[in-house]
């Protein structure tokens, strides 16, 4: 249910969002994830290749997500993101 949980959603928004998994799902849920961050929020987005970092961002940009730092090991990326204090 990703962030629609009723659990879940009765405690948004967060500070900070880790979400450790591949990038079909990350994409996927990309709405729900981006729309349960905090203004000033953090996402750390993890479990993604090196060649999937620009499809991946392509789902969070339009949502007001900022690259803030890009994480590499081997062929593994974890991406930085955070949200403006202002949601857009």
């Amino acid at each position: 249910d990703g962030l629609q949980h009723p659990a879940i959603a009765a405690a948004a928004p967060f500070d900070l969002i880790l979400a450790n998994i591949l990038a079909g799902p990350l994409t996927r849920l990309a709405p729900g994830i981006a729309g349960g961050l905090a203004p000033g929020g953090t996402l750390v987005l993890s479990g993604l290749l090196r060649w999937q970092e620009n499809l991946v961002l392509s789902f969070y940009r339009p949502h007001g997500l900022i690259l803030r730092d890009i994480k590499r090991q081997a062929s593994w990326s974890a991406l930085v993101l955070e949200r403006g204090s202002v949601r857009g």
